[in-house]
């Protein structure tokens, strides 16, 4: 069964002290004690940590190479390896890299103490599994358990890693394989369904990019993990999964969220893939929504209607494309008190986003005009509903006259883009309510413009919060906490 191991960095002996014991009392099985952060390495510290948690620990002096906190000379760091293999630790992390030269003798001496010797090997750039599967057998050759860590490339990387730690699960054996990085989460999300021998998770500050936070491992602990993510590309912007961590935790069910930032060429062979995932559902955002509506095998109306979706069910290999941005922002407009029955409306984009906006917009009775950059796809867009959408040229917003709202549905404002108006300021001033779909940053230059020119306008917050509560209560048949959802929301913002 894997044990969860929960990160313990700390500079000094009692601090180390307090977060070991505060995360065992959490429930983790075990903490890793990273001495290379301790500033003080005498005998009489190591052993003191030794008698208060020995059987319960992960000793591990990273070297600086390896990326540790510090960099000791080989003499010294020899040193006090022998001395941790000596002092009843569960597992002894040692390097199979740096730690060549007296790997062997320390497993001896750590065999002689009855303690586990955990051989590690940390790769610095992505490497084909077959070189991971090389770098394994030569640790587990020494150690009693292997462990190998190697970036993630992309999601492919990530798909051939599962499997190759699914045949190492076959064969019994104990190991450890963590993919690092955002991309390699889904290695940690199914450590234990593919039987790795320990699951690291933070207590504060994360050791390793892409752990999990120890609530979310436990969480999870001994139950079959639910994953769910996030497509598209780029999505550091993206809040989504602090909005559905927080959901997870509010309903305790095992569920984890995960980035997945990919190219087009990689939508089909993930969602082929998804029961040997444990995929249940994924939200779809810019750039994807209508080349995946073409991949899934079933559309909801709404997604069938608009040719574009953001949020997927995935059962017993079926998958239903459904598209929550309607929910999401009929919600926001009425919680807004808007109220658009023959009114102006002009929106700014001809995407996903944008279409499932003229879509709440026509069915509430406004009349819809639509502009883009790309004419071709505006046009596209007005021709997919039966009733008038009129298209403009960017270049003739300038003339336009008053409208009710004004609805970005581009990505312009959003954090790590180019920042700038997606509409004239003149435009933006001649708009009763302007509604930017952008969440993040919570305020953006158009909603900036709109207050210069004492217009209200709003964030796609609300909207953000309403199309990821739909999308929960669609995955998991729960009513969604959406008060602790839009905590979570507001709280990852700036």
């Amino acid at each position: 069964m894997t044990k969860i191991a929960a990160v313990i960095l700390a500079e000094k002996p009692s601090d180390m002290e307090r977060k070991a014991k505060a995360a065992l009392k959490r429930g983790a099985d075990l903490v890793e004690l990273r001495f290379d952060y301790l500033r003080d390495l005498s005998p009489g510290t190591l052993k003191r940590l030794a008698l208060a948690f020995g059987p319960r620990a992960i000793a591990t002096l990273r070297s600086g190479q390896q990326g540790g906190a510090r960099t000791l000379p080989d003499e010294r760091r020899r040193d006090i390896l022998t001395q941790l293999c000596q002092l009843g630790f569960h597992y002894v992390d040692v390097e199979l890299q740096t730690d060549t030269a007296w790997v062997e003798s320390l497993g001896t001496m750590a065999s002689r103490h009855y303690q586990d010797l955990l051989v590690s090997y940390h790769f610095t750039t992505p490497v084909e599994p077959s070189d991971a599967a090389d770098a394994l057998e030569a640790c587990l050759g020494i150690g009693d358990v292997g462990k190998v860590a190697l970036p993630i490339e992309d999601v492919e990387h990530a798909l051939s890693l599962v499997e190759f730690a699914r045949n190492q699960a076959l064969q019994a054996r104990r190991y450890v394989l963590i993919g690092m990085g955002a991309g390699g989460m889904l290695t940690r999300a199914l450590a234990e369904d593919v039987g790795q021998e320990l699951e690291y998770a933070h207590v504060g500050e994360p050791s390793a990019p892409g752990q999990f936070g120890l609530g979310t491992a436990l969480r999870i602990h001994k139950r079959t993990p639910m994953v769910f993510g996030l497509v598209g590309h780029p999505l550091g912007h993206s809040v989504s999964p602090q909005i559905h961590e927080a959901a997870f935790a509010a309903t305790d069910l095992p569920g984890v969220y995960l980035p997945f930032d990919v190219e087009a060429r990689s939508l089909e062979p993930l969602l082929s893939a998804h029961e040997r995932l444990r995929l249940q559902g994924l939200n779809v955002t810019i750039p994807h929504k209508e080349a995946i509506a073409e991949l899934v095998d079933e559309l909801d109306g709404d997604a069938e209607a608009l040719g574009a979706v953001n949020t997927i069910v995935l059962r017993e290999g079926w998958s239903k494309g459904h598209n929550t941005d309607v929910h999401g922002f009929r919600m926001a407009l009425r919680s807004r008190g808007l109220r658009l029955g023959g009114k102006q409306a002009l929106v700014v984009g001809a995407g996903g986003a944008a279409k499932a906006v003229v879509h709440v917009l026509l069915r509430e009775g406004a009349s819809v005009r639509v502009a883009s950059r790309n004419p071709a796809r505006a046009q596209s867009l007005a021709e997919a509903f039966d009733e008038t959408v009129e298209v403009l040229e960017m270049g003739d917003l300038d003339r336009l006259g008053s409208m009710d709202i004004l609805v970005n549905a581009t990505p312009v404002g959003t954090k790590g883009l180019a920042p700038g108006l997606p509409v004239p300021e003149t435009t933006v001033a001649r708009s009763k309510f302007v509604f930017d779909l952008v969440y993040n940053p919570p305020e953006t230059e158009l909603l900036r413009a709109a207050k210069r020119a004492h217009i209200p306008g709003t964030s796609g917050l609300e909207m953000l919060v309403h199309q990821a509560a739909k999308a929960f209560e669609l995955w998991t048949g729960r009513p969604p906490p959406v008060d602790a959802m839009e905590r979570a929301a507001k709280e990852a913002l700036p």
